[in-house]
């Protein structure tokens, strides 16, 4: 007979104490709410396997779904524990951005997801006014391309050129973009040093860096800088 420890830590660790579970409450609590939506963020895990947890975050009651039309998957949503959550999940991330993270390797660039990424860190209220298209061409390891089509307070994310006009193209190095993304460095840094270049009015290029939010885990991330180079010094 298996005994489960009465404890509340060991309680939250048979919901959170997979690899997956975190990372899909990670996806809703952004903003994805359809099956594909959390898919497109979470692409190494299985379509089969992701079905599976999403019904069983369901019985547990962290999530709703909504049924849609027919043909469709229906809606997502954090329930008021599954709401309750999302603070923890933060605080995961930035504990990891402190004391376990680092460059990103090449195994780790993987040029999709940060497109998709990059929509899910829009500032809506900082999105041009007018309907904006940028070519995103991410080059290196895990190197991709894509279009975001920028109309506030929103972005949809094309894999495909739609043959929309593009108003500004952005070539940059993905390990270099995964970097800026989780505020490790500064976008003006990474053009000054050759990993990014834009084609197209300066005012848009100005401005891009600035529609998004790279803040989550800078101050974590500034903490463990500044630890490692006191280890320089006294090393």
């Amino acid at each position: 007979m298996n005994r489960r420890e009465y404890c509340p830590i060991a309680a939250s660790v048979e919901v959170l104490g997979d690899r997956w579970t975190p990372l899909i409450i990670r996806e809703v609590m952004v903003g994805a709410g359809g099956f594909n939506e959390i898919h497109r963020g979470i692409p190494r895990m299985s379509r089969t396997l992701l079905a599976q947890r999403l019904r069983e975050l369901q019985r547990r009651g962290l999530l709703t779904h909504e049924a849609s039309r027919a043909g469709l998957s229906g809606v997502y949503a954090l329930t008021a524990a599954g709401q309750a959550l999302t603070p923890i999940v933060w605080a995961m991330g930035a504990w990891a951005a402190e004391w376990m993270f680092g460059d990103p390797t090449d195994e780790e660039c993987d040029g999709l997801t940060l497109i998709w990424r990059t929509h899910q860190a829009a500032i809506p209220a900082k999105l041009p006014e007018a309907r904006t298209v940028v070519h995103l061409v991410l080059t290196g390891a895990g190197g991709a391309q894509g279009w975001l089509d920028i109309q506030r307070p929103g972005i949809t994310v094309c894999r495909e050129d739609q043959g929309l006009p593009v108003d500004l193209a952005l070539e940059a190095d993905t390990a270099q973009m995964h970097r800026w993304l989780v505020g490790i460095v500064p976008f003006r840094d990474m053009v000054a040093n050759g990993h990014a270049r834009f084609l197209g009015p300066s005012r848009l290029a100005k401005a891009f860096p600035t529609w998004f939010d790279t803040t989550r885990f800078s101050g974590s991330l500034q903490r463990a800088e500044q630890r490692r180079r006191r280890e320089v010094v006294t090393a």
